[in-house]
């Protein structure tokens, strides 16, 4: 193929004006059928690709993209994906790539609605989205299906048979569940028990929470040779530093052998000095996510691993693969599944150090 094949070769290879050949592949104006298929037969021949990387810096359009998610005030969790997008938004800077953040408060499902219906109110391009709540998340989506505004899901992933749904990026929720299982069970004595704790309001609405116990209890039934317990536990409020004591302390006098807690969120770091002062710096914590609260833990031994759901990535890809479906028209992967990385404090640099070469997976 000839990459400098430009509309003056097609033009005279079909015979027509270079303004034909113009209105023919940005698909504006009056052309005459019979023009139209000497101009189509003529970028067949010449094995004609446009250059939509061009077309796209040439243009004056611009495409305005909304993020929803999760405040980070409550999490600080989710002020890595809002760096992965800008990272996105400054890689993209010369495409005209408007970004608009609506964060929605923390288990907060009636804030979650307004902000996504403020979105739906106005014009955008497409939605970048992580829906923490299955009920209002479906309902959500559906409008966006409703609106025609093609949006792709992070961090949770709800299903939906949409030609508006272009993909989920993310892990999935339920072998991260396995995995930690599979962690606590090297490090928990046979016939002793095992925690999973949710630390979150509403954990039966929270689909990724519910799929990650799900693979957490599934791994134990699967090796029942070792008799492992299973204890499930939830508590919403973790500023409540009083009551999370009481409720740990109250779980743990009712089933003493626990010797492993999964923490099925980026908040491990919430109960660690609690288990210090109920005397348990015996059991092993597993949880999710590098945000500075765990690490700090992590480097001194308390938490013993943590997996790492690559929140960075998730923003960035979010993006770039919203760029690659609206501008440069590219088909994009449904379900794109970032890895399982299990951190330890051995291994933890390489995660934390900023890979600047991602942009340049852009194109």
């Amino acid at each position: 193929m000839n990459e400098r094949i430009g509309i003056k070769d097609i033009a005279k290879k079909a015979g027509v004006s270079k303004g034909t050949v113009d209105r023919v592949l940005h698909n504006r104006g009056n052309v005459s059928p019979i023009a139209r298929e000497k101009v189509n037969a003529a970028m067949k021949e010449l094995d004609y690709v446009p250059n939509v990387i061009a077309s796209a810096l040439a243009s004056k359009k611009s495409w305005k993209i909304a993020v929803l998610m999760p405040d980070s005030k409550n999490d600080p969790f989710w002020n890595q994906p809002k760096a992965g997008i800008l990272r996105a938004k400054k890689a993209l800077r010369d495409y005209k790539v408007m970004i608009d953040f609506y964060p929605f408060r923390d288990a907060d499902p009636d804030h979650f609605n307004s902000c996504a219906d403020e979105i739906l109110s106005k014009e955008y391009h497409a939605l970048l989205i992580s829906a923490s709540f299955l009920k209002e998340g479906q309902k959500v989506l559906k409008k966006c299906e409703a609106k025609e505004l093609p949006y792709i899901q992070i961090n949770t992933f709800l299903e939906r048979k949409s030609e508006c749904f272009l993909s989920y990026i993310g892990q999935d929720s339920y072998a991260s569940g396995m995995l930690a299982a599979k962690l606590l069970n090297f490090g928990v004595e046979e016939g002793a028990s095992a925690m999973i704790l949710h630390l979150e309001k509403g954990t039966n609405n929270a689909k990724h929470l519910v799929d990650k116990e799900k693979g957490f209890i599934n791994f134990f039934s699967k090796n029942k040779k070792r008799k492992i317990n299973i204890v499930k536990g939830s508590f919403g409020d973790v500023f409540d530093k009083k009551e999370l004591h009481q409720y740990l302390k109250e779980m743990l006098e009712k089933t003493p052998n626990v010797q492993g807690v999964f923490v099925t969120t980026s908040k491990l770091f919430h109960i660690v000095p609690i288990l210090k002062k109920l005397g348990r710096t015996d059991i092993k914590l597993v949880g999710f996510d590098l945000i500075d609260n765990n690490l700090k833990y992590l480097y001194n031994d308390k938490i013993h691993f943590l997996i790492n759901q690559n929140p960075k990535k998730q923003g960035f890809m979010g993006i770039m693969n919203l760029f690659n479906h609206l501008v440069l028209k590219k088909e994009i992967n449904a379900l794109q599944l970032l890895p399982l990385d299990v951190v330890m404090k051995e291994n933890v640099q390489y995660y934390l150090e900023d890979k600047e070469e991602e942009i340049h997976l852009v194109f």
